[in-house]
């Protein structure tokens, strides 16, 4: 993110190992709370946001665009068989108010509308209370073992543990945060195809449960950005890592389209009035001004530290600038869409990615090669006014 990235840098380095990591990274600069007209309070402690999706490393890892091997699995022939019922569930340690549990659980039900729900979801929601937290955690484990996915104690060991990325850890986070009186928070997709579920974790919602001046709307955009990861995944029918791997794409994709269906989804909610009854916070959110930040953030990187990358170049997590595929990559799918339609994700690319491979099944559904799309968007990116690339996105 440039010279304004809140030492992203450092946090990434102490949150997640050196092997690939899955970072959706929101840092609003001093210049961006001006531009949204928020006092110097809340821009001085709104510098400190960010929202991790998750590090993917070793087995059990939270990661959001990963599937990782657990002791137990619900697989046939080394593919993913679906776990019965297909339903969402909503999980939250007993320090979480109703509130927050029943917001998340509208946003999930919105975005199955919208998108469709294939496969069970579990959505584990931890509060700022320890022993809570742990409750939760033990909860979570008995469901495994009662499975036969998990052993309970080895469940335990790992995510009630001191290991880095276990599931107590987005107590400890939080609470941290909390302390602290950061806007840090945490969500992620934590797999698991071995399970035939869709399992997601997060620290306490900050603009949900009415702290820190969050929109609530923002974290709204959160589930859904999720949430379109979960969608990614239930189109690999593999169990095979590497396979599955193969099939999401690089991390612009990746990230960038769940970034932008986010976006879209949120905007779109806004304006048919169905956002859930959320805390308004200390700004307004839009779709326009949620694009138009990211913006200046991809100015910021593309003149820094990340000077001469493309989109297309960023394929890995452990790219130094990865973090740039996530505004970078969100803008290029609604150049995409733009030119096809806002369906095109969901009708023509995920149907096909698995038994086409990535690139053959982007230029069927796009109409165009990567090679083409790069040089084209690129041009678009660097060239276009901010009036132009903000009328060129697709209206919710």
């Amino acid at each position: 993110m440039g010279s304004s990235d809140c030492g992203l840098r450092q946090i990434l380095s102490a949150l997640c190992d050196p092997t690939p990591a899955s970072l959706f990274e929101i840092c609003l600069t001093l210049l961006d709370m001006k531009k949204l007209g928020m006092t110097s309070r809340l821009g001085l402690a709104m510098t400190g946001i960010l929202i991790l999706t998750g590090c993917a490393g070793g087995a059990g890892v939270d990661g959001s665009s990963t599937d990782e091997n657990s002791n137990g699995s619900n697989t046939t022939n080394g593919m993913v068989s679906i776990s019965e019922p297909v339903i969402i569930e909503v999980l939250s340690a007993n320090d979480v108010d109703d509130s927050v549990t029943k917001a998340i659980e509208e946003s999930l039900d919105l975005a199955a509308e919208m998108w469709g729900l294939y496969w069970p979801v579990e959505y584990w929601v931890l509060g700022l209370d320890p022993d809570a937290g742990l409750d939760l955690v033990a909860q979570f484990c008995q469901r495994r073992d009662t499975r036969g996915e998990w052993n309970y104690d080895e469940c335990m060991q790992r995510e009630a543990g001191d290991e880095q990325h276990s599931m107590i850890e987005y107590q400890q986070l939080g609470a941290q945060a909390f302390a602290e009186g950061s806007a840090f928070g945490t969500a992620g997709r934590n797999g698991t195809a071995d399970w035939g579920i869709h399992r997601f974790a997060t620290t306490l919602p900050w603009g949900l449960a009415g702290m820190m001046g969050i929109p609530g709307a923002e974290d709204v955009k959160t589930v859904f950005h999720e949430y379109w990861h979960a969608v990614q995944h239930s189109f690999i029918k593999a169990l095979d890592r590497d396979a599955r791997d193969d099939a999401m794409g690089p991390v612009w994709f990746v990230e960038g389209s769940a970034e932008f269906m986010a976006q879209y989804a949120t905007g779109q909610i806004m304006e048919q009035g169905t956002m859930p009854e959320v805390p308004a916070g200390d700004w307004e959110i839009t779709y326009e001004s949620q694009m138009r930040n990211k913006l200046f953030d991809i100015d910021n990187s593309l003149s820094g530290e990340c000077a001469g990358r493309t989109l297309t170049s960023i394929m890995d997590y452990s790219d130094e600038c990865s973090g740039l595929g996530y505004g970078l990559g969100a803008w290029g799918v609604a150049y995409l869409v733009s030119q096809t339609s806002p369906d095109v994700l969901l009708n023509d690319f995920h149907p096909v990615v698995e038994s086409l491979g990535f690139e053959e099944a982007f230029e069927q559904a796009f109409g165009m090669s990567l090679e083409e799309f790069n040089d084209e968007f690129m041009d678009f990116i660097v060239t276009a006014s901010e009036s132009e690339k903000l009328a060129m996105l697709p209206r919710p």
